[in-house]
């Protein structure tokens, strides 16, 4: 009896859990948020945007470690709704350090709806002479929405290739939601 009260409790905080995170997704989604605003020519002359550009951003994980986690992002835009990717995330850890390199394309099938597909390999270099794992290849898929010109929220599918171990820090093939503000 006691085991299946706990079950029910379990039931209903995962259930309220749910519940919490879907509620939080849509009011991030409906707020609109503007950090700064755009700047205006004089002349009313709207600039051309550069079909190649570049944005990259890196932060500590905490204070007391060396641990670190940096990122860039090559976009060449080959026509207006098609462009290519080149992505790079290089974390520092205390025991091995991880790269990834994602190669995207990703076309936009509206004006905030997108969707991708691509190659991932992520590498692992050893700081304490560990016996790593070779590297991870996986194939990149999925769809994004652009919410504003500053923030997008993005669904992928990571698919291994190979079936080696996955590393200290590796994933396994997985689904994953994520969104990101740039200010």
């Amino acid at each position: 009896m006691k085991n299946k009260n706990c079950l029910k409790l379990k039931m209903r905080l995962n259930l309220f859990m749910i519940r919490t995170i879907v509620l939080c997704l849509i009011l991030l989604s409906t707020i609109r948020i503007n950090a700064q605003e755009e700047r205006v020519d004089r002349n009313n002359i709207t600039t051309p945007k550069p079909q190649l550009t570049l944005h990259d951003f890196a932060y500590p994980i905490d204070l007391f470690s060396k641990e670190q986690h940096s990122n860039f992002v090559f976009r060449y835009k080959i026509k207006s709704k098609f462009s290519v990717e080149l992505h790079g995330f290089y974390d520092t850890y205390l025991l091995a350090n991880v790269f990834k390199t994602p190669i995207i394309t990703k076309l936009y099938i509206t004006n905030k709806l997108y969707l991708f597909s691509g190659i991932e390999l992520e590498s692992e270099s050893d700081n304490l002479q560990l016996n790593l794992p070779p590297p991870q290849l996986k194939f990149k898929n999925g769809m994004g929405y652009d919410v504003e010109k500053n923030f997008f929220i993005q669904f992928d599918h990571d698919l291994h290739f190979n079936k080696s171990v996955i590393g200290a820090y590796g994933t396994p093939s997985l689904f994953s939601l994520s969104g990101k503000y740039k200010f």
